[in-house]
């Protein structure tokens, strides 16, 4: 056999182990903690406790909150981000003279570390001293002392606005891939017949941006259901447990030793995932086939 059809197979051999080392392992690893008593004292010894660390989760009020939470961000995230990205996305696909740059300026978010958003904003919301406090004090000198970050009521939303202005820019961008690909003959031709704007974004718009509409939506909820960084930079799940999501629950299980524990809130979360993501698929891919 020549060494031209030899070194593929290495190279591929090679692929396959260091994707189950890293990623297939990992996970089998997690999924056998989460049926035991492993802790990051326990050394190598495991007792099987079967559904106990996931009967316990349930139980937990702590898990629970953070449950609720992470599928309100969700929920109201990918709404806001796919509907402020596709009016963005009707805007710049006008003929505007600075449409280009104003792209520029909306992705600009999506390219800035998530940290540094945090950083950015957090300084932005402190209470008399940042930007946005000091505007909002020029209405109302309680709103200039308002710690927006800091209180129950308004901490998880300000967090939503945050991801919001940071991911709408990206369904912006497929959302203008996608306009761009409908054929001009059919708004033409929907004119010419005496189609009102409305009526030609509801009968010829839409319809034909399914697949962007699909891709947006999942990778919104997906990126919801797994939201971290930015909640751990802004808040760290606090005031109390108002931004408390899974991934900070998970989080504080690992930090605490309680490595069963968390192993089982990892498999809870990664199951949330599967099914959204098989809904979603079959849902927009029924809507597709009944429009196309």
């Amino acid at each position: 056999m020549s060494k031209k059809k030899i070194y593929p197979r290495y190279f591929l051999v090679i692929t396959i182990l260091v994707y189950f080392v890293f990623f297939v392992l990992p996970g089998v690893l997690g999924i056998v903690y989460s049926f035991t008593d492993k802790t990051i004292y326990s050394g190598s010894e495991l007792e099987f406790v079967g559904l106990k660390n996931y009967i316990q989760l349930i139980k937990q009020n702590r898990f629970v909150t953070g449950m609720k939470n992470t599928f309100s961000f969700t929920i109201i995230t990918t709404i806001a981000k796919n509907v402020l990205g596709f009016g963005l996305a009707l805007a710049l696909n006008k003929k505007l003279k600075t449409k280009n740059y104003l792209r520029a300026v909306y992705y600009l978010p999506v390219i800035l570390s998530t940290l540094i958003v945090a950083q950015i904003f957090r300084a932005m919301l402190l209470p008399d001293k940042g930007i946005i406090s000091q505007f909002l004090g020029l209405f109302s000198a309680e709103l200039a002392h308002f710690d927006w970050l800091g209180t129950k009521s308004t901490a998880m939303y300000m967090v939503m606005l945050v991801d919001i202005w940071k991911g709408a820019g990206y369904c912006m961008v497929i959302y203008l891939a996608g306009l761009q690909a409908v054929p001009k003959d059919c708004y033409e031709a929907a004119y010419i017949d005496g189609a009102s704007e409305g009526k030609v974004f509801w009968k010829i718009t839409l319809p034909l941006m399914i697949s962007s509409v699909s891709i947006n939506v999942l990778l919104c909820i997906i990126g919801g259901l797994k939201v971290f960084d930015l909640i751990l930079a802004l808040t760290k799940g606090g005031p109390g447990m108002a931004t408390q999501v899974l991934n900070t629950t998970i989080f504080s299980y690992f930090g605490s030793g309680a490595l069963s524990t968390g192993c089982a809130a990892n498999v809870i979360l990664t199951i949330f995932v599967v099914i959204c993501f098989g809904v979603i698929k079959k849902l927009f891919g029924k809507w597709e086939e009944k429009v196309l």
